[in-house]
């Protein structure tokens, strides 16, 4: 079976940064699963393995934003020292979950946002939203290990499940 749209996805993967340096990878017997066609991958990507089959290997290299979008220098933000309990140790590269809020400033309830520290001063810790590799060029070494179609039962039950984890 081919790769199309409402097909399950298993796969064998290795993420290479805009250097060639290996950032992420499957771990050996866990292969990663995705519902092809639902946006629970870049969608760069589903374009370039759309039509494989079980046991085809690809090395896919997707451009500046494709993978995990544009950099937003918007998404960069320097918040009060203050914000943060005093005696919390925080160090650049951790990453913090920041309470969404309403455009009045109000908290929203279960809302939040994990943004990374990027610099630490005694008034202010500037965090960044943007994914590591937002703006930058990737490469995905995959093997497909599984495809399977889903029925609207099974797709829906997925999708539950993926509201919930949010």
């Amino acid at each position: 079976m081919n790769i199309r749209h409402g097909t399950l996805v298993q796969l064998d993967y290795k993420l290479h940064g805009p250097d060639g340096e290996l950032v992420d990878a499957s771990e050996p017997g866990e292969p990663m699963e995705y519902l092809h066609g639902h946006g629970e991958v870049p969608e760069a990507l589903e374009r370039a393995l759309e039509g494989l089959e079980v046991g085809a290997r690809k090395r896919i290299e997707l451009g500046p934003g494709e993978a995990y979008g544009r950099h937003d220098p918007e998404a960069i933000v320097a918040v009060p020292r203050d914000a943060f309990p005093p005696d919390r140790e925080i160090v650049p590269g951790d990453t913090v979950a920041v309470q969404v809020q309403d455009d009045e400033g109000r908290d929203l309830p279960g809302e939040s946002i994990d943004m990374r520290v990027v610099e630490i001063s005694p008034d202010a810790i500037v965090l960044d939203a943007n994914h590591p590799l937002a703006g930058r060029s990737v490469a995905f070494e995959v093997a497909i290990i599984g495809v399977r179609m889903l029925d609207e039962d099974e797709i829906a039950a997925r999708s539950a499940e993926e509201d919930e984890e949010q």
